[in-house]
């Protein structure tokens, strides 16, 4: 069967291949310009004229001119920073609802003196993009500029409360502006808990302790709570700077839980609740056990119904008995400290004794007589320290003694320690002796 086509039938058949050809030339040569834009070179190597030819082959593509503006304003000229705020004016007409292009555009038209232009710019892409950071800093900072204070920190207040990691920025620039008036700053960049938190975090990195504290405390006692996350970060960063009572403080807001960690106690010293291996460990116990030396809950007590039970079976030096808390003391103040400790068929010559350090430096205060060797019923152990005067935590450990070179140490057997205790001593007087006449 034969089909005869006219001319004009065959040329109607062959519209929509060549509709398909042209569309398809003009939709390679779009993604050809887009990726010249996207992957040109600095200057330097040859991008304004890479970006150039992407304008060209895609003139209605807006991130090719907007890619070229960036380039030019690499290039530190009268004539480049006009032509850079040409691109990107042609960038948001041919995308007029896209923020970046707005904000690039505001920052541009700043740049080149055009102060008004850059204002109007950045606050559409503010209007665009209202739960956006990055339009709100840069329209923060023009404002700023203006000397438009109330208005600057509206807008930055509210990229800080967008983005955590934008607020230490938000912070730096509120200390310079306000002269660090933690009142004035926390007025006008803290508009909620998160980031109020978040400041007293960043006070804690510039050595401001009792600032940050003051503006922890100003928050309601329910807000507080509820942050858990910020509050861990306030607590970590306190522990990092050295300032214990002060972490403990916002640990226990955090975390109220009954039987937690106070000041001037030992926590869980007579080991009547489980040792948790996970969660928060600060101010608890920290006790890992490993093959040559294994410590848990025992029901052995000398009081209550448990203690601490240390099993050893090392052939060689241990490098460290891994038994330790940290607690909250007063400065330059009076300690007396005592326990309960029994021994099974212990042997070394270098058997266990407990250490306090202090904890903001390491440095020993006091350790107790090492453990007595053999099988031994239960016995007190005492001793007196003073807090140095700018530290307001001490940790609790188990040490053993350096062996001479080349002497092996081994130590067997098996201690318990139970009832420890620690109170604000009656006796004046600063003495680095135990009852039983031990001594560092």
């Amino acid at each position: 069967m034969t089909i005869r086509l006219t001319r004009a039938t065959r040329w109607l058949l062959l519209l929509p291949a060549l509709c398909a050809i042209f569309g398809s030339w003009f939709a390679v040569r779009w993604y050809v310009a887009n990726t010249l834009a996207e992957y040109a070179p600095n200057v330097a190597d040859g991008g304004l004229e890479m970006a150039r030819m992407a304008v060209r082959w895609a003139p209605g593509d807006p991130f090719t001119h907007w890619r070229l503006a960036s380039l030019e304003e690499k290039v530190f000229t009268a004539d480049n920073l006009a032509d850079a705020v040409r691109e990107h004016q042609l960038a948001v007409t041919l995308s007029p609802n896209d923020y970046r292009y707005w904000m690039e555009f505001g920052r541009a038209l700043e740049a080149s003196g055009d102060i008004a232009g850059g204002e109007k710019a950045l606050r559409r892409a503010v209007e665009l993009a209202p739960a956006y950071s990055h339009p709100r800093w840069y329209f923060g900072n023009v404002l700023l500029r203006e000397g438009k204070l109330d208005e600057a920190f509206v807008q930055l207040a509210r990229a800080a409360e967008a983005d955590v990691n934008m607020r230490p920025q938000v912070f730096n620039l509120a200390w310079q502006v306000f002269g660090g008036d933690v009142d004035q700053i926390a007025r006008v960049a803290c508009p909620s808990t998160p980031v109020r938190i978040q400041f007293a975090v960043y006070l804690v990195t510039r050595a401001k302790f009792d600032e940050a504290m003051q503006v922890w405390r100003t928050i309601n006692p329910a807000e507080r709570k509820a942050q858990a996350t910020v509050n861990r970060d306030l607590k970590d960063s306190f522990i990092r700077a050295k300032q214990f009572r002060a972490a403990l403080e916002v640990m226990r807001e955090s975390e109220p839980e009954a039987g937690g960690p106070v000041p001037e106690q030992v926590w869980n010293g007579g080991f009547e609740s489980e040792i948790e291996s996970k969660g928060d460990k600060n101010f608890r116990w920290l006790i890992n056990s490993k093959a040559t030396v294994q410590a848990g809950i025992d029901t052995q007590a000398h009081s209550g119904h448990g203690s601490l039970r240390i099993d050893f079976k090392a052939p060689d030096q241990l490098d460290n008995i891994p038994v330790a808390q940290t607690i909250v003391v007063e400065p330059n103040t009076q300690y007396h400290f005592e326990c309960y400790l029994r021994s099974e068929e212990l042997i070394g010559s270098s058997t266990p004794m407990l250490s306090i350090v202090d904890a903001a430096n390491d440095d020993e205060i006091v350790r107790s007589p090492p453990a007595a060797t053999g099988t031994n019923d239960w016995q007190r152990i005492t001793f007196d320290f003073k807090t140095p005067p700018q530290s307001d935590g001490v940790i609790l450990k188990l040490v053993l003694a350096r062996c001479g070179a080349g002497e092996t140490c081994p130590i067997f057997g098996t201690i318990w320690y139970d009832d420890f205790q620690l109170q604000r001593s009656s006796t004046p007087g600063f003495s680095r002796r135990s009852a039983t006449n031990g001594k560092r």
